[in-house]
């Protein structure tokens, strides 16, 4: 069976290579390609797929990427496999992605000769982890104080303090987010709190250095 598959990148480079490893390998071919979360709920709208292959991060459009994107597209396609790209390797945020029902995790900044193999496993239903993420979390989970507080962040907290990171102001990431600016700048707070981070400075001085 040839499977159709979607991809949704920001990044056209990355589009024509993923495309090439899906297509050459004959594990399937790709129906759609979309640049933004626009595109993507466009194309799945659109194109009946068998497994979603997306990055997490597609700024640039009016719907929501990352976590927001994620979730929308677990409510309104609850069976599609979806495969994420990934360049993180924060805790934080690599739990809160598989905590949406996203059932595999692909490095894209090192070789996609796994993509195949991760293809086939999350069309099967079952979870895929690549190599080197596996290897990036074995080596996070050994770096002390700021990882395990990074952990205890919720996922609504990691999605305000990566949109942050971006340039992003609270009351832009309400209107980004839909919700009200209390609640993104609770959020803000709190996740500032269990980081033991005290004031503004010190919290882009922690995204500043790649925390998230």
């Amino acid at each position: 069976m040839t499977l159709r598959i979607i991809i949704a990148d920001d990044h056209p480079v990355v589009l024509i290579g993923t495309k090439a490893v899906i297509e050459t390998s004959g594990v399937g071919q790709v129906v759609a390609q979309a640049s933004s979360a626009d595109e993507l709920l466009k194309a799945l709208a659109e194109n009946p797929c068998d497994v979603l292959v997306t990055d997490y991060s597609m700024p640039g459009s009016q719907q929501a990427d990352g976590f927001a994107m994620v979730g929308m597209i677990r409510r309104r396609f609850p069976d599609l496999p979806v495969l994420m790209l990934s360049v993180s390797n924060n805790l934080a945020i690599l739990r809160m992605v598989v905590s949406t029902g996203v059932l595999g995790l692909v490095d894209k900044a090192s070789s996609m000769d796994e993509l195949p193999l991760a293809i086939h496993t999350v069309y099967r239903g079952q979870p895929y982890i690549s190599r080197t993420l596996k290897d990036r979390i074995d080596a996070i989970g050994t770096q002390g104080v700021d990882e395990d507080r990074a952990r205890q962040l919720s996922p609504k907290e990691v999605e305000v303090l990566r949109l942050l990171g971006g340039g992003m102001q609270v009351k832009e990431i309400a209107r980004y987010l839909h919700k009200s600016v209390s609640t993104i700048s609770r959020q803000k707070g709190d996740a500032m709190l269990k980081l033991g981070l005290k004031g503004d400075a010190e919290l882009f001085d922690y995204l500043r250095d790649g925390h998230l």
